[in-house]
């Protein structure tokens, strides 16, 4: 009986289902200028006129400021730096994603809701630059720790695939 339960739950919920969302390409996009764009989550306008915000899968970026204190001091602790050193590394993130999406960029989302403290809705991506993935190159770089939402990427690897990718950049 457990046999048979067992495999009619695994034939109507295809395990495939969760590992291969449909992406969606924004080629061409811009960033606009927004006093609460951040490190990893700004306002972008796309090729056709559209605009959102979106925020990084994979990767978090310390606060600009102090206005939520819990979570500057959680991000404190994970980069393992004072929450002052904290703010001023969210601010060095922020500026740094600025400068690489100064130039057009494409964003690859499947138009999952992200949290937020905005009225406005934002939308799960990963955004493809001229010099690579933007949440890579800000673990490159020591802006970003790994956290946040998974999922397979638009090229279909296993998001533990490319979590161990992003370690390897720390």
């Amino acid at each position: 009986m457990r046999a048979i339960f067992l495999s009619l739950l695994l034939s109507a919920c295809p395990l495939h289902a969760a590992s291969s969302p449909d992406w969606q390409k924004l080629e061409s996009c811009q960033l606009i200028q927004n006093e609460w764009n951040d490190g990893d989550s700004f306002h972008v306008r796309t090729a056709e006129g559209s605009e959102f915000i979106f925020r990084l899968y994979f990767v978090d970026t310390p606060e600009t400021d102090a206005r939520f204190p819990d979570r500057v001091a959680e991000q404190a602790a994970a980069f393992g730096i004072s929450t002052e050193a904290a703010l001023a590394l969210g601010k060095k993130a922020k500026e740094f994603t600025a400068s690489a999406l100064s130039s057009p960029f494409t964003v690859w989302t499947c138009w999952q809701k992200a949290l937020g403290s905005s009225h406005l809705q934002r939308w799960y991506a990963m955004v493809e630059t001229k010099n690579g993935w933007l949440d890579k190159l800000l673990v490159k770089t020591g802006l970003a720790r790994i956290y946040g939402k998974r999922i397979s990427t638009p090229d279909g690897r296993d998001s533990r695939e490319y979590l161990a990718e992003l370690s390897s950049l720390k």
